[in-house]
């Protein structure tokens, strides 16, 4: 099928509202807790890649690298992350998630994927297995652009 002008505007559309519809359900969480949505990006980023350079965390995050310090400063002091040297080079400096910083992911990741439970209960097996399959194939698809 050769895409229409259309059909990738609907299909970004509908993602990114589904996106926000996600994004929203932990966010009471990241309220009681006074952490930003750039600081749970950041938080899933060294989770997904493991300890992060601040250049490293700049350039998933596409901030200012005075952004992330400042972030990082503010991480670190709600005991979310800390910086750490590098074995191999001291001058290298890392940044590592804290039990608290696994905590608040694994309570917002909780809370979205409970969401997605409740959504998904209307779902007939098939309908179910087609959503995940597409979506894994976009994915690897887009993965390779």
């Amino acid at each position: 099928m050769v895409p229409t002008k259309a059909l990738p505007q609907q299909l970004e559309e509908t993602i990114r509202r589904a996106n926000t519809i996600l994004f929203k359900r932990g966010r009471s969480i990241l309220i009681e807790r006074d952490i930003s949505a750039l600081q749970f990006n950041a938080l899933l980023t060294i989770r997904e890649f493991g300890p992060l350079t601040m250049g490293d965390l700049c350039k998933h995050l596409f901030i200012a690298c005075s952004t992330a310090t400042d972030l990082a400063d503010r991480m670190e002091r709600s005991k979310l992350v800390e910086r750490v040297r590098d074995e191999k080079d001291r001058r290298v400096v890392r940044m590592r998630l804290l039990p608290e910083g696994k905590e608040v992911l694994n309570e917002v990741i909780a809370e979205r994927q409970t969401f997605m439970g409740e959504v998904l209960q209307d779902y007939t097996d098939v309908e179910y297995v087609e959503l995940l399959r597409s979506l894994e194939i976009l994915e690897q698809r887009m993965a390779l652009k």
